[in-house]
């Protein structure tokens, strides 16, 4: 048992959780100073004003977001200096302990010897045996009260450390008005462990609101982008010798169609998901090489009819690794007559364009996942072609509570989307597939990323030149580009086959959910 409370590991590792996710705070607020701080026409002014509030919201909640968890980690860091001065004493101050035992043995024996002596017998020895021994007992139990002193020491440290993390986080909120900070005087009392709960709260409370946040930064980014790109259409027929009256009123059709589409299926009701066996299941041994057969499988089972979604789960080394597979877009005309399926064109303009509001897909994706029994304490790996790639990439930028590990995706768009440097990301781009550049229609091109991820641009194998679209943007095609660079994939994410079962190791066990609209 430690000697003093708090556990300065745990609170290291959370306080370096809350820095992350105020870096994710300011990565949203750069993002909303491009917005922002773009020359725009009168048409999107009022996204632009939106962007300017959410900014000067986000910044006032940056600055106490970061000064609480800066406060946090230098506690932390004065919580293990004084742990481990405390721990070093409560070893000086055993050693004095028997020390002073073994002395007070010794001072009783030499008493012992001297009143037993002979009347007349010189006791000069006895009496500097007896010195001595009072000698040693005193400097023992001065060695026990030093010890606790050093401990008594390095607790009024801990002490005055929280009291200054508490002034220090104080400040930091000290100009807000919202009531949910009253909350943090809660957690002020027990200077033990208060600040380990006050990180928990903080932590989950801000993980969900950067999400939204980032949501909402990322919808006003798309629909400003989308209005340029029709702006730029309308140029461009004009210019092609279309009337201007003609061109806008396409492109109004068009927009209308977009808005149309992401309306229906944002304010529909969330698809009922329930388990189910399929007829002809997929007779393939799970390995990273053929991970991504498994999206052609969904498609197939699903079809434009309904969706399908599949959950493995194998016991890894340090508890379940669990896939899930997604499928891609198989209806496109839901607009003019619903087959059923919820991976339709609807969903994927609501993810592109609208990551804020929740998508029939995404919503039923997260009931599968729920009711797969996965927790944020497992481990989670999404895969996905085109629009699941889409959804893998979106709910791990936008739903840090699910504690999504790994993803793998094909033929998808999400460069631009802030998926968390913790996430293993595996991207396969085949050249002159137009899918994984939609992002880019408006923008800045492939951002740069951190070692966690890896982008892989080749030729289908399976086309026959720039022009095969549909050997270009193909599933099975993607599964050989997989394979023929299994080797770059294993070196730079080696804990992916973690995933998958071990030679000697137990199966892994699929399970499947299927949904309508």
């Amino acid at each position: 048992m430690s000697v003093l409370e708090g556990n300065p590991d745990a609170l290291t590792d959370r306080a370096a959780e809350l820095l992350r996710t105020s870096d994710r705070i300011q990565d949203v607020i750069d993002s909303l100073d491009g917005i922002v701080d773009d020359d725009e026409s009168k048409a999107v002014a009022a996204l632009h004003s939106l962007a300017n509030d959410v900014r000067g919201q986000l910044e006032r909640i940056h600055g106490r977001y970061d000064g609480t968890a800066k406060a946090i980690r230098d506690y932390a860091v004065e919580l293990t200096d004084a742990h481990l001065k405390a721990e070093a004493a409560a070893e000086e101050l055993a050693d004095a302990r028997t020390d002073a035992a073994n002395a007070r043995d010794e001072v009783d024996a030499a008493q012992s010897a001297l009143d037993n002596a002979v009347d007349g017998a010189d006791t000069s020895s006895q009496d500097d045996n007896l010195s001595s021994a009072r000698g040693r007992l005193g400097r023992a139990d001065g060695a026990v009260d030093d010890a606790q002193d050093k401990i008594d020491q390095a607790r009024d440290d801990m002490n005055e450390a929280a009291e200054d993390a508490i002034r220090r986080i104080e400040d930091a909120i000290a100009d807000t008005n919202e009531g949910f900070w009253d909350k943090v005087g809660e957690f002020f009392d027990d200077l033990g462990d208060f600040l380990e709960g006050l990180a928990g709260w903080i932590g989950g409370f801000f993980e969900a609101i950067v999400d939204v946040l980032q949501k909402l930064a990322d919808t006003i980014t798309a629909i400003l982008e989308v209005l340029v790109l029709l702006a730029v259409i309308v140029v461009i027929a004009v210019a092609l010798g279309v009337s201007l009256v003609l061109a806008v009123v396409v492109v109004g059709v068009l927009a209308a169609f977009i808005a149309w589409s992401i309306y229906s299926d944002v304010t529909g009701p969330n698809p009922t998901v329930t388990p189910y066996t399929p007829d002809h299941p997929l007779d393939e041994d799970p390995t990273l090489a053929n991970v991504l057969t498994g999206t052609k499988e969904v498609d197939g089972l699903g079809g434009s009819d309904e969706s399908v979604v599949k959950v493995t789960k194998v016991l890894g080394p340090d508890g379940w690794y669990y896939t899930v597979t997604l499928p891609s877009t198989q209806e496109w005309l839901s607009r003019f007559g619903d087959q059923g399926a919820v991976n339709d064109l609807d969903s994927n303009l609501a993810l592109v364009m609208t990551p804020a509001l929740q998508a029939q897909y995404e919503a039923a994706v997260l009931s599968a996942i729920e009711q797969a029994g996965i927790t944020p304490a497992d481990h989670l790996m999404l895969v996905g072609f085109s629009q699941g790639g889409i959804m893998a990439g979106h709910l791990a930028a936008y739903n840090s509570d699910l504690g999504v590990d790994a993803i793998i995706v094909s033929g998808a768009p999400i460069d631009h989307m802030p998926i968390p440097d913790s996430v293993d990301v595996v991207s396969i781009q085949h050249d002159y597939d137009p899918v994984p550049r939609l992002d880019s229609a408006v923008g800045d091109g492939s951002p740069d990323h951190g070692s966690n991820w890896t982008t892989i641009s080749e030729p289908s194998s399976a086309a026959s030149g720039p022009t095969d679209v549909g050997n270009i943007h193909n599933a099975t095609a993607y599964s050989q580009t997989l394979q023929n660079n299994l080797a770059q994939i294993n070196q730079n994410h080696p804990g992916l086959n973690s995933y998958f079962p071990q030679p000697g190791g137990l199966p892994s066990v699929p399970s499947y959910y299927h949904f309508q609209e």
